[in-house]
């Protein structure tokens, strides 16, 4: 063997190191956040039962302390995260926003709250609560994925190699979130499954979640507008007070 090839063998060994020592990271991380996103739909809405806004104050707080941990101890650059083909996201996005806002719209209206109530609830259970879904079940896997293969997605075969990486995981993260709600072990995951791909779509194309978040926040303000009371948007199902 050649002292050049030696040394290329020598250099690549490190490198290997750093990208499985990644992979082992990321992989830890995301089985905390699928266990967290069992764990807080099902002890909250399944052994217990507190009130939806509470609830929703209980996933906020729980979820932001979750991601702002894997922020601070990953050492993930959240500014390139959203500033990568930041153009290409949104324009995504929207036709992703308009494809699931026609969806929510499709199914019956049903009565919700009025007066300030309304305009609370349009924030805190509409806007507020998709963000922090399209946070956790969309752009944390995203995340995930892009940092276990190196960050790197030059090149064709790259870019389909996260997106399919993206795409397992979010469904996975999609999938046993849902099932922490009684309602989805009874009836099943498929409509969360779909709407989430298509909310996804965004991610899984540009590597940036900031389309995604527009989505779901905004097929979430929808529903609790048109369809307050649904059992398939906007979990747990609740009654207008």
């Amino acid at each position: 063997m050649s002292i050049a090839t030696g040394a290329s063998t020598r250099m690549a060994a490190p490198r290997r190191a750093s990208v499985q020592s990644s992979v082992r990271t990321q992989s830890t991380w995301f089985g905390i956040g699928l266990m967290l996103s069992f764990l807080v739909p099902y002890v909250f809405t399944s052994l217990t039962e507190v009130h939806h806004d509470i609830y929703y104050a209980l996933y906020f707080s729980i979820v932001a302390a979750f991601l702002t941990l894997y922020v601070r101890e990953t050492k993930l650059d959240v500014a390139a995260l959203f500033t990568r083909a930041w153009k290409w996201s949104l324009g995504i996005g929207f036709l992703s926003t308009a494809f699931v806002v026609f969806n929510v719209y499709s199914r019956d209206a049903t009565d919700g709250p009025g007066g300030l109530y309304a305009v609370f609830e349009f924030g805190w259970r509409g806007l507020a609560y998709g963000t922090v879904d399209a946070l956790l079940l969309t752009a944390f896997p995203g995340a995930v994925a892009l940092r276990m293969l190196g960050g790197r997605l030059d090149g064709f075969g790259r870019k389909i190699s996260y997106a399919a990486l993206a795409a397992v995981l979010v469904l996975s993260m999609t999938a046993v979130y849902h099932l922490g709600y009684q309602q989805f072990r009874e009836d099943g995951i498929g409509g969360p499954e779909i709407g989430n791909t298509a909310i996804s779509m965004p991610l899984f194309l540009t590597a940036n979640p900031v389309g995604s978040i527009l989505t779901h926040a905004t097929m979430h303000a929808a529903a609790d507008v048109h369809a307050y009371e649904t059992d398939l948007f906007l979990p747990p199902q609740t009654d207008a007070p």
